[in-house]
């Protein structure tokens, strides 16, 4: 028999394919990360399966990703990459960095109504 959260993170596996979000729940390497750090405009968010505010803010995540296509929207799990907390000085989490051409331009601690999100984008990457 499937088990309940089994069945849930196949159905969440099939429906990743349906936003634009690269995620990374069993780490990231540093040689990856400056890759996608090539993109122009990059959103990466730090969370940790654990956290209940993490997942909260995860379908507004995957949401914005559709919207802003000319965003490369990331998730990275600190607990499987501690490096990108230790670098970006992340204490708490979710934690949500800004790229702009390579450099970090705003980082935000704590959930995000998608509205709010919306405006850190719009007053961030535009």
């Amino acid at each position: 028999p499937v088990v309940p959260t089994q069945f849930e993170d196949t159905i969440q596996g099939k429906l990743l394919k349906l936003f634009a979000v690269d995620e990374y729940d069993h780490g990231l390497e540093e040689g990856k990360f400056n890759t996608i750090l090539e993109n122009p405009l990059v959103i990466m968010d730090i969370f940790t399966v654990w956290c209940q505010p993490c997942i909260e803010v995860r379908p507004i995540f995957r949401n914005l990703s559709r919207k802003y296509s000319e965003i490369k929207f990331l998730s990275v799990d600190l607990d499987h990459a501690r490096w990108i907390g230790e670098k970006f000085d992340i204490d708490s989490i979710p934690s949500f960095l800004f790229f702009k051409d390579g450099e970090m331009v705003h980082k935000h601690v704590g959930f995000l109504e998608e509205d709010m999100f919306e405006k850190k984008i719009q007053d961030n990457l535009k």
